[in-house]
């Protein structure tokens, strides 16, 4: 995970952007929709973690390629650094096989 300063939310969901479109062949096209975060722990030390989930629209073979989903874990340390996981992009790396990206989208993203 990537170690991020917390400065606010909105700095956040930029860097989780950012990230996701170092995996797009043509990231200054990306366009983003249902993005969202989502809670998976919270403790009452201020520890938090939890899943940037959405779909992000992108090209192929310079030709436009429709949206393609996306998971990026987010965890919170008791004194607001923020870690953020490489961007799992459907169908874009072989970082984890398909069947198990759509285990990790039911069960976090919806």
């Amino acid at each position: 995970m990537t170690e991020i300063t917390f400065d606010s939310e909105l700095d956040t969901e930029s860097r989780v952007k950012s990230a996701v479109e170092d995996f797009l062949a043509y990231p200054s096209a990306a366009r983003y929709k249902n993005f969202h975060y989502y809670v998976l722990t919270k403790s009452d030390e201020g520890e938090e973690t939890g899943y940037y989930c959405g779909e992000v629209f992108g090209f192929e073979n310079e030709l436009p390629h429709d949206y393609k989903r996306f998971i990026v874990r987010l965890h919170k340390n008791k004194v607001g650094k923020v870690m953020i996981s490489i961007p799992f992009v459907e169908k874009v790396d072989d970082i984890i096989p398909p069947e198990q990206f759509e285990s990790v989208w039911e069960r976090y993203c919806i």
